[in-house]
């Protein structure tokens, strides 16, 4: 990610690479450069059509579960690392708990977490650039990004409502 901002001449303030804030020529050259990537992209998209009535966080801590969950099936011992999503203590110790709750059946398994601030990890910022891409095809019909990337994705899997076993639901 730092070699394609300065190869591109991008200047970001928060030294932070958003798809949604990039012009249409970077967002091709990173999704490009992800497309030929040695690496595999596992996604948990949620229709929130789907699921009006289920709170963000719910399915927020859902959907991060169950791709967590697909990553340690096929690897088992996974270091993940989370863009930095609250200021609340309990609330990231929360999302923690539904994680491990959610994988816990998986045999051997070894699986780190850690929160981190994304201007920080470039690998977070190419994630973002996934979602964008992802959320092009899904919500709006537009194909072309998620083309580009489509060669590294193992699982594009899209959660609807009728979904039971909410992790850090009560």
């Amino acid at each position: 990610m730092k070699r394609i901002r300065q190869s591109l001449g991008v200047k970001s303030r928060q030294n932070e690479l958003k798809a949604a804030r990039s012009q249409s020529t970077v967002i091709k050259r990173v999704l490009k450069w992800l497309g030929q990537g040695n690496f595999e992209i596992f996604a948990v998209i949620v229709d929130q059509q789907e699921t009006p009535s289920e709170s963000g966080e719910i399915l927020y801590r859902l959907a991060l579960a169950r791709v967590i969950s697909h990553c340690l099936t096929k690897h088992p011992q996974l270091h993940v690392y989370l863009d930095r999503r609250y200021t609340n203590r309990r609330q990231a110790v929360q999302l923690e708990q539904a994680i491990r709750q959610e994988v816990s059946h998986i045999p051997e398994q070894v699986l780190i977490i850690e929160q981190v601030d994304s201007a920080m990890h470039p690998g977070l910022q190419a994630v973002d650039f996934v979602a964008w891409a992802l959320r092009q095809k899904h919500e709006f019909g537009e194909l072309w990004a998620a083309q580009l990337i489509e060669n590294v994705i193992v699982l594009e899997k899209v959660m609807g409502a009728k979904k039971s076993g909410r992790p850090g639901s009560r």
